[in-house]
């Protein structure tokens, strides 16, 4: 593209009115001055004409070399004159990659010059390869503005850095001293063409939501401009569905007829198959895990969550000018403009009223699970809607979370410092009290769909598959190794006294190890009088915690976890025989693999939420090892060239690379044996101006307007039609039939 060399003045509007921002250049590589200007380290920099150069005659050739974090570095008074960006909205620049590889790029800005990654500093990742010839762009607005994760880009089209929330504190934009352009850890050479680098004006951001919640700035395919398009969308996808056939080699829940016959016990459950026999006594060579239909058929959970749930809201008030329309009084439509201590809207709903009329809840639970047959999905998952689970059509999953269920606070808890409110597992009283809330939940003040959607209503029906129990459970987070969020409950069982029961059982475990008290202070570098001391008063740990403290305090949360499993796991079978215990659905892979190993123990199935671009196998083999399948809960990806702001939890570039990369993904599951099953998260995209935690990502198969991303369906239906042709001869291969 060819830009304005230095400045071009610009009026726009934001949120606190009209305002002067100038587009500012801060590089455009025209001279060896200007590649002086920059500081590099572990690359080689130099001046290039012709391929690459978008803003006058040169651009600049960057050569990254291995390293960890090969860079070029802009500095206030040398890189850039003034280091006030309060003004503007982003910087900009320009990449073209020579190489047959695309990198992935990061980049970091800093307001201090003791800066150290951490502190006084945002990094900011592309979480895509970077493709040839796109415009990369650093949003200054860092801070989650007006509420949602991503804004519009500044620049349309461009590739936005850290698509949500940049790692690092909050930045004073009065006061910028660095701005850096890197590449994280590249093992070889790797040349991109840098050009054009510039700060932008903050975006004009009035009006940006149309009155079926799109953005209201660009057109794309599928977009909806009238109520006639939602209409003529639904007759062309109902003559569509119309024609699809169910494969003729399914049982009724989508499970594989064509291949062995199992045992039938008329609810689903897991098997070890060698070959087409069920074997006991766990894993052995050439063999994998499977569930088994009721009907006593191989299935593979092939599934997307949140299946027909309408209801994400987005915050109106003190935002209204992101709006160029809402309903008024009257209005049938108002009824989705929710007014509580102030207004939200759904606008997904009303587009769903205006779809499908006065009855849209149930035709929307209908042909949602119409869709995910047509599709070739065979599982509904977690936060599906208890209507569309209802029409036994399609398997479905159930969640149990403790905080809906223990709205009146029965349950004891303990505070932590990074994990919120825990369940002291080791009162005496938790079990008990779980089993009540799981036999009567407290229907009364449980969030309305919910009471649709409890265990009593699925202990007797075959197409429940089983129950999440918790979700992405606050002390199991992933990371590189113990640290003191990893190791919060433990550290804050410490900080209690006697009267909390995982503290005593902490320090039982202590005793137990280290008998004398004069023992742990040594281990520890801690100075505790005695063991009653360290039991009834509040224990804070050394911040420089020793080896020994990092063990014990691992020790204590697997404890913990097993204690959690356990209870949970004998709760739930009480609560309902017949049904499968899921797992927690941890968040990545948790850094302690005794969590995981005491969850293996206990549930019937290890499930995982792993937002990667897919499953590893050197990674992921040691699930061959747990004695218990394993299910991915959540993945996704997510692209911009369809109105959307935001990607989620990871990128693709377009509608296509989505299709593309959820078949590899999908393939990534195949190949590892334990694996039974993996979800889609979610069903429909999140709001484009957020939801209640600012999230807007680009993830569904639907767009808030109910319009299937053809591009997306088409490549799962491909996939998904080639489950047991693929995985179940795998399996006769790797078993020798």
């Amino acid at each position: 593209m060819k830009l304005a060399p230095v400045l071009t003045l610009m009026v726009i509007f934001g949120l606190g009115g009209i305002a002067l921002a100038a587009e500012t250049c801060i590089n455009s590589f025209e001279s060896q001055a200007d590649i002086a200007k920059v500081v590099p380290s572990n690359v080689t920099i130099s001046l290039v004409m012709g391929k690459g150069v978008t803003d006058g005659t040169h651009a600049a050739k960057v050569v990254f070399h291995p390293g960890p974090w090969p860079n070029i570095t802009f500095h206030v008074g040398q890189g850039f004159p003034s280091g006030d960006w309060r003004q503007y909205g982003a910087v900009a620049f320009d990449v073209t990659n020579l190489e047959r590889a695309e990198p992935y790029l990061a980049t970091r800005v800093d307001d201090d010059p003791a800066a150290d990654g951490a502190h006084h500093s945002r990094t900011g990742w592309l979480y895509q390869s970077l493709p040839s010839g796109r415009t990369v762009t650093v949003e200054v607005t860092f801070e989650r503005m007006a509420e949602m994760r991503r804004g519009p880009t500044v620049v349309p089209g461009a590739l936005p850095t850290t698509q949500d929330g940049p790692v690092g504190e909050p930045l004073d934009w009065s006061h910028i001293t660095t701005f850096e352009i890197w590449l994280p850890g590249p093992t070889k050479d790797h040349t991109l063409i840098i050009d054009n680098v510039r700060l932008l004006p903050r975006p004009d951001l009035k009006g940006i939501v149309d009155r079926y919640g799109q953005y209201s700035r660009d057109d794309w395919p599928g977009k909806v401009h009238s109520d006639a398009d939602l209409q003529r969308e639904l007759a062309e996808e109902e003559q569509w569905i119309a024609g699809q056939k169910r494969p003729a080699d399914l049982d009724e829940y989508g499970g594989w007829a064509a291949g062995p016959e199992l045992r039938a016990t008329g609810f689903f459950r897991t098997a070890y198959v060698v070959g087409n026999a069920e074997v006991a006594g766990g894993p052995r060579q050439g063999g994998r895990w499977w569930l088994v239909t009721p009907s006593g058929h191989l299935f593979f959970s092939q599934g997307i969550d949140g299946v027909a749930f309408p209801s994400e809201t987005t915050h109106i008030t003190g935002r209204d000018e992101l709006f160029s329309w809402l309903p008024g009084k009257g209005d049938p439509l108002e009824e989705f403009c929710l007014v509580r201590a102030d207004r939200w809207a759904d606008f997904n709903a009303m587009n769903l009223r205006r779809k499908y009329g006065p009855d849209w809840q149930r035709r929307y639970a209908d042909i949602s699970s119409r869709r995910m047959l047509a599709w070739g999905f065979n599982t509904l998952g977690n936060w599906s809607l208890p209507e569309a689970c209802r029409q036994r059509r399609v398997p479905y999953t159930v969640p149990v979370v403790l905080g809906w269920l223990d709205q009146h606070r029965v349950l004891r808890y303990f505070p932590t410092a990074h994990s919120g409110d825990q369940v002291d597992v080791f009162d005496e009283a938790f079990p008990g009290r779980l089993n009540e809330l799981l036999a009567n939940p407290p229907l009364d003040a449980m969030p309305t769909w919910v009471e649709k959607h409890v265990i009593r209503d699925s202990r007797d029906d075959p197409w429940c598959i089983g129950y999440f129990f918790e979700n992405e459970v606050a002390w199991a987070r992933w990371g590189s190794g113990p640290n003191e969020a990893d190791l919060d409950v433990a550290i804050s069982a410490l900080a209690s006294d006697d009267t909390l029961a995982a503290k005593r059982a902490f320090v039982d475990r202590l005793r137990g190890r280290y008998a004398d008290i004069a023992r742990l202070n040594e281990a520890w570098h801690t100075a505790c009088a005695s063991w009653e001391k360290l039991l009834v008063e509040p224990v804070k740990v050394p911040a420089a915690m020793t080896d020994a403290c990092k063990a014990d305090l691992k020790g204590f949360l697997a404890l913990f976890a097993r204690r959690h499993f356990e209870v949970a796991a004998a709760a739930l079978k009480k609560a309902d025989p017949n049904h499968l215990n899921l797992g927690c659905r941890f968040a990545n892979l948790p850094p302690d693999m005794e969590i995981v190993r005491a969850a293996a123990d206990t549930c019937d199935v290890v499930s995982f939420n792993v937002y990667e671009p897919a499953l590893l196998t050197d990674k992921w083999a040691f699930t061959s090892t747990l004695g218990k399948p394993c299910l991915i809960g959540e993945f996704h990806f997510g692209a911009l060239d369809r109105g959307m702001f935001n990607v989620g939890c990871n990128s693709a570039h377009d509608q296509g690379e989505r299709g593309r990369l959820y078949a590899q993904y999908v393939r990534s599951a195949w190949a590892l044996p334990a694996f039974v099953g993996c979800h889609w998260f979610q069903y429909h995209d999140e709001p484009l101006t957020g939801r209640w935690d600012g999230e807007n990502y680009n993830i569904g198969f639907v767009s808030n307007a109910d319009y299937p991303y053809w591009e997306l369906v088409n490549a799962a239906r491909t996939i998904n039609a080639q489950i047991y042709a693929v995985r179940g001869k795998a399996a006769d291969r790797q078993s020798g039939q």
